[in-house]
């Protein structure tokens, strides 16, 4: 795996990096999320412009990766498709991630 350079102890502020998952540490944009509640180690960046948002999830150990590109709208909730697609990524690792209570 590549360095992450910076732990979360170590940042000032995380304004929006927590958004697909909380950010255990960061390296050049990307964010590593640590293995919690059925999900594996996650690699994972987020983006957008021009109309739309970004997303990208992987777990390197088990060669697993998923990419998804969505138009941005005033209906567009990115935690939906974030959680959605560490999911994925999850069971495609061969984890079974723990289902998450609504709040």
């Amino acid at each position: 795996m590549q360095t992450l350079i910076y732990q979360r102890s170590q940042l000032t502020r995380v304004i929006g990096m927590d958004v697909p998952g909380k950010a255990d540490a960061l390296g050049l944009g990307w964010v590593y999320m640590k293995p919690k509640n059925g999900h594996p180690g996650i690699i994972q960046k987020t983006g957008g412009g021009g109309g739309f948002i970004t997303y990208m999830a992987m777990n390197p150990q088990a060669n697993v990766g998923a990419f998804v590109v969505v138009t941005r709208s005033s209906l567009t909730r990115f935690s939906n498709m974030s959680n959605g697609i560490n999911d994925l990524v999850s069971e495609l690792s061969g984890e079974k991630p723990l289902p998450v209570p609504e709040s």
